[in-house]
């Protein structure tokens, strides 16, 4: 399994596409946090902390870049016709979903690692560490971004592992990344909506279960900082989507014919 982990990660980072992504995704950042500075040399004054927990903010796009990390190290091998010949050379198709799946988690943790440390930074170096009042302070800050954080991980992973099994189940990238978006991004609504206009135990049982979908549950994180109990929930829940999609993805691999 080492092994093929090893090959898998050295593969994804002989890719162009990993560096421009990455390299994308931080000239963004340095945008985001340009536009803070700019106002502040023309307006009111936005100190550290009232620019990074604007990190909370943007929480969906944790969910998106499992989407871009999940084609990274998946490359399209149902079209380029390449996955068979892993399973025919004996590599067994267990070995191969959790070997990408772990890849592409491992991948999208450095990704995280780098985009808040780059953002991070950057709001260190070009704002004013303290600033005005209503703002919260720096400190203040750091905590609710580490916290909505502790909480977004297993949240995030629960997506990856919710894109591998996409990848595996379709045979096309178009198609897989549409599954997903309707299983992160719409499901638990569709499922709320629905329970509001059922009557009786389904109703409440329907809106009950879309609050413990991957999306909603980082939605919540934001007003509950500090809150031991939720914290373990949003763990408990990243488990149960790395489970239930690895489960699935697993046994829907196994059946699948190869071409």
């Amino acid at each position: 399994m080492l092994n093929y982990i090893r090959a898998e990660t050295y593969k994804v980072l002989r890719r162009p596409y990993t560096y421009i992504a990455l390299a994308v995704m931080l000239v963004l950042e340095g945008i985001f946090a340009a536009g803070f500075a700019f106002h502040n040399s023309h307006s009111f004054a936005t100190p550290f902390g009232g620019a990074i927990v604007s990190i909370v903010e943007l929480r969906a796009i944790g969910f998106s870049m499992c989407l871009l990390t999940g084609d990274m190290v998946f490359a399209a091998q149902y079209k380029n016709s390449t996955l068979k010949n892993e399973v025919s050379f004996g590599i067994s198709r267990t070995q191969i979903y959790l070997g990408k799946l772990i890849a592409q988690t491992l991948l999208s943790l450095v990704y995280l690692a780098i985009m808040m440390a780059f953002f991070i930074g950057l709001c260190a170096i070009c704002l004013p560490i303290e600033g005005p009042a209503g703002f919260f302070s720096a400190g203040d800050a750091l905590i609710i971004v580490g916290y909505f954080l502790a909480a977004g991980i297993p949240l995030w992973i629960g997506g990856q592992a919710a894109m591998c099994m996409c990848l595996f189940l379709t045979n096309g990238e178009m198609t897989s990344s549409f599954l997903y978006v309707g299983i992160v991004f719409i499901l638990d609504t569709f499922l709320s909506v629905t329970g509001l206009l059922v009557q009786g135990w389904l109703g409440n049982l329907l809106v009950k279960t879309s609050e413990y979908f991957p999306r909603p549950m980082l939605d919540t994180a934001k007003a509950v900082v500090g809150d031991p109990v939720y914290l373990g929930q949003a763990w408990l829940v990243g488990a149960f989507w790395v489970t239930v999609c690895t489960a699935i993805g697993l046994y829907g691999f196994h059946r699948k014919e190869i071409k």
